[in-house]
């Protein structure tokens, strides 16, 4: 068997139908993963990464005084599978394998996905031959060449990557550990430190230092507005920036006709083509069409997989001559490109554009695959779009441009006007995400004398730097070496997610910030990007053969021994700085009640904002659980309340943003305070002056408590606090309804479980009670279906009977049984003979009267006559001697109350028989031989 070994499902999937040609291809499941079989081949897709680099046992007790975080520097690291079910196949094919083909995406990572793959299968398989398929682009002609050219794995480009994740690794992890620990941070509030991470956040944070440190200068800049044949022309003067505003007054009052043309320039200039994409030249397009840096390569990724465009991890920048551009071209043919390629063919440049970097891994971004608009949708179209039209631009011919530079004089003065207009649009008429402004000026010549309509003299001040964006902060990264093309938007990825940074452009958040603040001071070198850089160009010289990658890891050890010996040497003041500044980071203001800060707390799943004068003050703000959202503080403050507005944030969902928490709490629980008979918009508001805000503390508070902050009597405080007693189990009910109804009727799109519950409540159900009354019809109206609302209101009445029982005073052990037996109304237990209840249930028919007479009690009905167990069983006996009755008619007899011979000889046979089914005539008979 020939195993080949794809990066993931998807790609192992097309290669084994590009491979298979028209052979059928056989997709089976092994577990959960699959599996594509074809003649004696068989393709299987990794996950990524299979297994993970991990420190040897003992290292995971961060409070370890033998561990410290210093000892995971030279910690032993081990491989661990991450995909179990994944690396169980592969080693079970491989077992059967005489050939084994890796698949993987060839680059470093790949290459070490790679690798990862080989020793997996070398563990079960020493013999087998192992090669490797490298390929750009998954496509019938990229995939055909590649397996048609198989060659070896690249060992030093594996070992690049294996250096990497070693130094990651052990930075990651040692500085983590010793930071979060310094500033007493633990659970889900480490705080991470990473070799590239942390140098891209001092980045960030030191532009906004700049932004903060910024003093703006004044400066003014003069203008005059003048017009020929009814086309109005602006024109600047010479001087530019003037910084002295006397200067500037004096030009503007000695601008003054006539004004006239002292000289008139022509010229031509071209405008160059745009290069071939790379990763970053890519992310930082796809930036201006709206797209996240993560999520720009991850629909790059997914159009790779599909076939549609090449491998968008790429530093290459110029076309090699094995591409093929003509057939991309016919690719693109027929389609919505289909005239854009026609005109493209026929006026194409010589040789395509090509920018400054060139490498032998992969060619720049290009397409490979035709497709339409309706199969990819819209995010991944307007990738693939700019790819093809990026591709198309490179092979179009440059535009061309008419300068036109005016010079004027205006008693004394001098002015400019420039103009421009595109003569020939080139590249321009196939890749429209680049503007082409024109500024058409009219025909002028030296010596006209044209009129001033207007003098302009603008006051301005400098700006400080602009924010990094994203794809900006890519670009600087690139130029600093810091991390690699696979990795720098996973890195500000991190950053985001980590709540490092904020916003795009990107703004550090004071947790953040104070991180770098503490290295910067105590640690510069891990903030810094020479050492990552260093490390980076170590990494490539491993790919080259010229370094090992045991010799780059313990050069990294070295530099971070180093760094420990800083950070140990100030961990206390590192922890106290942390701690100082990230305390405002869960500040939201000061406490309406009594003027200390409200802080976000978070215990558990639980989060609210409370007072930092507690206990002395009790002021608090609920909050939704951590189940919807961690709280954060954002900058937006409330005008009214001088709080900080709150978000939540949830991975994988749209941040919900609540807004000024304190207006967010009034609001919520108006609802609930209008529902006590006395409240008043008056006393809503006298309650909220004094901080109240709830009805659970109008019912908490005690009467002169009460009394005194609302201005009323003793007595008609405590009728206010027991209104809010009653508000509070109607709204304890209501919340046990939702729960129920969430917990039976699934989420649908357009049926949510606030829509139907708002629904119920305006038919008058707002308890599981209330609902075990409704019908079916009453649940349709609220937004559920029949066959659902039928099960919904089965277990309402379920529910209910089983407390009705339980408050009458039924054990729970005997209730189980009933239940068992189809018995579980109160009613049941009421109006069914004891007979019949202890036959279907088992039970003793004493015990069975001891609890019917409980239920007939508790619900005020007379309670049937005491059968002994003695009496039954005789009777039992006694009937059972009857000829032709049997057990079954026994039990069926039991329902109409008979027991004994004694009552079966007085029953009136058309009512038993109406009872039991038993027929009229046979009854006769039974009765017949007891006479």
């Amino acid at each position: 068997m020939h195993l080949i070994i794809a990066e993931k499902n998807i790609s192992a999937n097309r290669i084994a139908q590009i491979l298979a040609g028209s052979e059928k291809v056989r997709a089976t499941k092994d577990g959960s993963v699959s599996t594509y079989s074809f003649d004696t081949k068989t393709v299987v897709g990794l996950k990524g990464h299979v297994v993970e680099v991990d420190f040897e046992p003992g290292y995971t007790n961060w409070r370890s005084e033998t561990h410290t975080p210093r000892s995971l520097i030279d910690a032993g690291i081990v491989k661990k599978p991450t995909e179990k079910k994944i690396v169980n196949l592969i080693q079970k094919l491989s077992k059967k394998a005489d050939l084994v083909t890796i698949a993987t995406d060839y680059d470093t990572e790949g290459e070490l996905i790679g690798k990862e793959a080989y020793e997996l299968v070398r563990a079960v398989n020493p013999g087998v031959r192992i090669n490797r398929a490298r390929f750009s682009a998954i496509t019938p002609a990229e995939i055909r060449s590649a397996f048609e050219n198989l060659t070896d794995l690249d060992f030093d480009l594996a070992a690049a990557g294996e250096a990497r994740q070693a130094v990651d690794l052990m930075w990651g992890a040692s500085l983590t550990r010793f930071i979060s620990l310094a500033a007493r941070r633990g659970g889900t509030n480490i705080l991470s430190v990473g070799r590239v991470q942390s140098p891209t956040l001092a980045m960030i944070v030191d532009r906004e230092r700049e932004i903060e440190s910024f003093v703006p200068q004044t400066y003014w800049m003069l203008s005059l507005e003048t017009e020929k044949d009814g086309v109005a022309i602006e024109a600047r003067h010479t001087a530019g920036r003037f910084t002295d505003h006397d200067a500037a007054l004096a030009a503007e009052a000695g601008t003054k006709e006539p004004l006239i043309v002292t000289d008139v320039k022509e010229g031509q200039k071209v405008d160059r083509a745009p290069t071939p994409f790379d990763t970053t030249t890519f992310i930082v397009a796809a930036s201006r069409l709206g797209l996240s840096a993560a999520n720009a390569m991850r629909i790059a990724e997914d159009l790779y997989m599909n076939g549609y465009i090449s491998y968008p991890r790429t530093d290459n920048t110029v076309y090699p001559k094995s591409l093929n551009l003509d057939t991309i071209l016919n690719t693109l043919k027929g389609g919505i490109f289909d005239k854009d390629v026609a005109w493209v063919q026929q006026n194409r440049r010589p040789v395509p554009t090509r920018g400054k970097k060139e490498s032998t891994d992969h060619p720049p971004i290009h397409p490979t695959g035709a497709a339409a608009r309706e199969a990819l949708g819209q995010d991944r179209w307007k990738v693939y779009e700019l790819v093809v039209r990026r591709f198309l631009a490179t092979l179009s011919p440059d535009a061309k441009w008419t300068t036109t530079r005016c010079t004027f004089d205006a008693a004394g003065e001098p002015y400019k006007a420039t103009g421009g207009r595109l003569l020939y649009p080139g590249w321009r008429r196939v890749y429209p995400y680049s503007e082409a402004k024109e500024n058409i000026l009219p025909v002028l010549a030296p010596g006209e004398r044209l009129p001033i309509r207007e003098v302009n003299l603008e006051e301005k001040e400098t700006q400080p730097p602009a924010r990094y964006s994203q794809s900006r902060l890519i670009q600087v990264m690139e130029e600093l070496g810091l991390g690699t093309k696979s990795t720098r938007h996973e890195v500000i990825g991190k950053l985001v997610s980590r709540r490092y940074v904020e916003g795009n452009p990107l703004r550090p958040t004071l947790v953040g910030r104070a991180v770098i603040d503490a290295l910067d001071n105590h640690a510069e070198t891990i903030t810094e990007p020479e050492m990552t850089r260093t490390l980076e160009e170590h990494m490539q010289l491993i790919k080259q053969s010229r370094r090992s990658r045991d010799d780059v890891v313990t050069e990294s050890r070295e530099m971070l021994h180093k760094v420990f010996d800083k950070l140990e040497a100030h961990e206390s003041e590192i922890g106290t700085e942390i701690m100082e500044q990230t305390a405002e980071e869960h500040t939201v203001g000061p406490c309406p009640a009594c003027g200390h800060d409200l802080r976000i707390r978070h215990i558990g799943v639980s989060q609210f904002i409370g007072c930092t004068g507690y206990p002395e003050c009790r002021f608090n703000i609920s909050l939704p659980g951590s189940t919807w959202g961690k709280a954060i503080r954002v900058e937006a403050t409330c005008g009214e309340h001088n709080l900080s507005h709150v978000r939540l944030i949830r991975k994988g969902a749209r941040p919900w943003d609540i807004g000024c928490p304190l207006c967010s709490h009034i609001a919520s629980n108006v609802e609930a305070l209008r529902m006590m008979p006395s409240m008043t918009d008056d006393l809503m508001h006298r309650l909220h002056a004094h901080h109240i805000y709830t009805v659970s503390e109008i019912a908490g508070m005690q009467p002169e408590e009460l009394a005194k902050a609302v201005g009323a009597g003793t007595k008609e405080a405590a009728e206010l606090a027991r209104e809010a007693e009653d508000a509070l189990e109607v709204l304890r009910r209501r919340s046990e309804l939702r729960k129920f109804v969430r917990k039976i009727v699934p989420p649908r799109k357009g049926r949510s479980h606030a829509k139907i519950i708002k629904n119920l409540l305006e038919q008058g159900i707002g308890d599981i009670h209330a609902l075990s009354l409704a019908d079916v019809a009453a649940i349709k109206k609220a937004g559920i279906p029949e066959t659902t609302g039928t099960e919904l209101l089965d277990a309402a009445r379920g529910l209910c009977n089983e407390r009705a029982l339980r408050e009458a005073g039924v054990p729970a052990v005997s209730l189980k049984k009933y239940q068992a037996g189809g018995v579980s109304s109160p009613d049941d237990l009421c109006y069914l003979p004891i007979p019949y209840l202890a036959s279907k249930t088992g039970i003793n028919p004493e015990t069975v009267h001891k609890h019917v007479d409980l239920v007939c009690r508790h619900l005020g009905r007379p309670a049937p006559q005491k059968i002994s167990k003695a009496v039954f069983e005789r009777g039992r006996k006694e009937l059972l001697e009857i000829p032709g009755l049997g057990e079954a008619t026994v039990d069926r007899l039991y329902l109409a109350g008979i027991y004994d011979a004694a009552t079966l000889r007085e029953a009136d046979p058309e009512k038993v028989s109406s009872i039991t089914g038993i027929p009229k005539a046979r009854l006769r008979d039974y009765i017949g031989h007891l006479k």
